[in-house]
């Protein structure tokens, strides 16, 4: 990877603990994944379970905290050697190829659960993964760029080793780019994670102060302005994802002019997504109940005190792939909102908002 790419990847992957929450995806066929694992809609559109949906709130709150030692424990062990071992691959041109089996779905399950260990327990593989030939079946070939995966089952060793040699990546990355101090902001990161708990309780009646939240203002990129991210999720997820439990956690998009919160969206991996057919697709055109939802929530969960002229259905096409029924609530100054919502029980999944356009 180029080393602008690894910059890049690097401010999604590391977050509290010193590594990301869903690095179970963070091997190269899956980077992409990773990448945009903070997505609520890359993240749900993948999973396939039949849970019956829920509108109370399952948070799994984790008592006490847990505490990670990942970092603290490379700084001892990791050696001049072998970070600049790392800084020369990461200067290597191109992607990341892989060869072998990937992992089934039960392994991924088993690899999501190490992973909590590994950050949280301090489970520890035996060797560091193997980074040239035969010294094992998992390896990664540093002078080709490619990892090679076993053809067997994935042991737990193995397991370990990969997610141990993600870790020492993002820690060494981290150590390299290192961000200029932030320009002060309107708002500071407490008044941020509080803004965006408050509307996680306004749209969802949720309770989030005991869930492990992350906080961050990436740079501007590709034109679009900055915001806010927050992302709230029980502590341990990879274990719950692991282990097939029901579990809810948000994602909250603030305005740092304003403090409002423009994104707000439920996350529920394990809940079964509906596509919507021909004929269901025509029934919910001639369903008021659908936009009547919608400026429900617009009005009493937001409270939005500003006159709605105008609510309709949008984006049908692609919404009805995904199982969604969206909906455009539209102010009377320009400003509007978008309630999006799964089919066909009705409950909220994200609320958007864009102010209207201010003229110069």
């Amino acid at each position: 990877m180029k080393t602008k790419k690894w910059s890049a990847t690097v401010a999604v992957i590391l977050v509290s603990g010193g590594v990301f929450a869903a690095s179970a995806f963070l091997v190269p066929s899956l980077m992409n994944s990773a990448v945009v694992a903070k997505n609520s809609t890359a993240t749900q559109d993948n999973v396939r379970l039949s849970l019956a949906e829920s509108t109370v709130p399952v948070l799994k709150v984790e008592a006490p905290v847990p505490v990670s030692t990942v970092n603290d424990d490379l700084l001892k062990q990791m050696t001049e050697v072998q970070i600049q071992q790392i800084y020369d691959y990461i200067e290597k041109p191109g992607d990341p190829k892989v060869s072998g089996r990937e992992m089934t779905d039960p392994e991924m399950k088993r690899h999501l659960v190490l992973q909590d260990q590994y950050v949280y327990d301090g489970v520890r593989p035996r060797k560091p993964m193997p980074l040239a030939p035969g010294q094992g079946a998992l390896y990664l070939d540093m002078n080709t760029n490619t990892y090679h995966y076993p053809e067997k089952t994935w042991t737990d060793e193995e397991h370990l080793q990969l997610i141990d040699w993600y870790s020492r990546l993002n820690y060494v990355l981290s150590k390299r780019y290192v961000t200029a101090p932030p320009l002060p902001q309107k708002h500071s990161k407490s008044e941020v994670e509080a803004l965006a708990a408050e509307s996680v309780r306004r749209l969802y009646d949720a309770d989030v102060s005991k869930l492990d939240t992350y906080v961050a203002l990436p740079e501007q990129e590709y034109g679009f302005r900055s915001t806010w991210r927050v992302h709230f999720a029980p502590y341990k997820s990879s274990t719950l994802r692991g282990q097939g439990q029901e579990f809810w956690e948000y994602d909250v998009q603030i305005d740092p002019e304003t403090g409002i919160a423009v994104d707000t969206t439920a996350i529920n991996g394990a809940l079964k997504r509906t596509p919507i057919d021909a004929a269901a697709a025509a029934a919910i055109l001639k369903d008021n109940s659908w936009i009547n939802r919608a400026t429900q929530v617009v009005k009493d969960k937001q409270g939005e005190k500003r006159k709605i002229v105008k609510a309709y259905l949008t984006d049908t096409e692609v919404n009805n792939k995904r199982g969604m029924v969206a909906v455009d609530v539209l102010l009377e100054d320009g400003s509007k909102y978008n309630a999006e919502f799964r089919y066909p029980s009705k409950v909220l999944r994200c609320l958007i908002y864009e102010p209207a356009v201010k003229e110069k």
